[in-house]
């Protein structure tokens, strides 16, 4: 009787009945090849279904994971990871633009003020990465408090359903970013199209009143972006006053004696 190679059980057919790997056989080339082209095309598919279901029904995709039926969808972290990473690629190729008409329409007499705008821009670009990341979180949160009593969800399936949204809004980001070649006041739509995609998530998800529903949804979305934005000028904040202190010693230190 031929053994498992993972675990050494007695194999009964193609799967092993104790660990569960295949039955193997020597690896060729033809068999890496397989591997590679199926893992590729499993994932876009994958990628792709899940997004077309966040887009056209984000509030049952999103309870249909909550509830067990996962096997269509990729996880929501690893696809916020996905859509992260294409949105951080488009925006570094695209943000330059969009700062330069920042900066030709905040207009000042102080240096200073443009040297901080210029700074708070490198720094918004050099970190957005790690800035999106708080939006589902926040967002998670804010959802779970409204909800739980009428949908019965736990922060954790909060959490699972903001990663998608806040994920599917990300791809709406870039679709904008990309259009604003043609007119760079167009990436400021984002706020809008995402707000209106929020909110009709939780419409769909909650089956609440419509009433009801539209105004909780609208109040978890605009408590998520108060809460991102005072989080970021906080940050910016408290990083230009520590360097400021540093320059300022600094200073102080290589002046002459």
């Amino acid at each position: 009787m031929e053994k498992c190679t993972n675990c050494g059980s007695e194999l009964e057919g193609k799967y092993c009945h104790h660990c569960g790997q295949e039955r193997v056989k020597r690896l060729e080339v033809k068999t890496i090849l397989h591997d590679v082209t199926h893992g590729i095309l499993h994932w876009e598919n994958s990628i792709l279904k899940t997004a077309k279901a966040l887009i056209l029904k984000p509030g049952l995709t999103a309870k249909e994971y909550i509830t067990g039926r996962r096997k269509s969808f990729i996880k929501p972290f690893s696809y916020f990871i996905f859509m992260q990473t294409i949105f951080v690629v488009v925006f570094h190729k695209m943000s330059e633009k969009y700062f330069a008409f920042i900066s030709y329409t905040v207009t000042s007499d102080s240096q200073k003020v443009m040297e901080r705008t210029n700074e708070i821009q490198h720094l918004v670009g050099q970190y957005v990465n790690y800035l999106n990341y708080f939006m589902p979180v926040v967002f998670g949160f804010y959802f779970y408090l409204m909800f739980k009593k009428k949908t019965g969800i736990n922060y954790a399936e909060a959490l699972a359903a903001s990663f998608y949204w806040v994920g599917t809004t990300l791809i709406f980001s870039v679709v904008l970013m990309l259009l604003s070649v043609i007119d760079v006041r167009t990436w400021n739509a984002r706020f809008i199209v995402n707000e209106v995609y929020y909110i009709f998530a939780i419409v769909k998800f909650s089956e609440l009143s419509t009433f009801k529903s539209l105004v909780k949804g609208f109040v978890v979305t605009t408590l998520s972006y108060l809460t991102f934005i005072l989080a970021i000028i906080i940050l910016l904040a408290i990083y230009l006053y520590f360097s400021d202190g540093i320059n300022i010693l600094n200073a102080f230190t290589s002046s002459p004696k």
